[in-house]
């Protein structure tokens, strides 16, 4: 799969399947931003990921829609969104 220069979130991908799928990607020549809600584990990713120029990390709880538009905000444009986040409680509610 080309991924060269595609921007890629990764939702729930400082561990598991979120982080495999963060290192591939990687690999393939995107440039990953993983989302997740705890600055240790999205470090710990970092040294997982090896501190790349094309990894961004960002603490946001996709649960609160301040923290997902503030997140939006910060990192622009996106090629693909993946989310491997845990479970979400409640209704899901599209976001404009």
């Amino acid at each position: 799969m080309d991924m060269d220069k595609q921007r890629i979130l990764v939702v729930g991908g400082s561990s598991g399947m979120g982080l495999a799928l963060a290192k591939r990607c990687l690999a393939e020549g995107a440039h990953v931003i993983v989302a997740g809600r705890g600055e240790a584990k999205l470090s710990a990713a970092r040294e997982a990921l090896g501190r790349r120029d094309t990894l961004e990390t960002a603490v946001a709880d996709i649960g609160r829609e301040d923290e997902v538009a503030a997140l939006f905000r910060r990192i622009g444009r996106l090629d693909h969104i993946v989310s491997t986040a845990g479970a979400i409680e409640g209704a899901y509610r599209l976001l404009p």
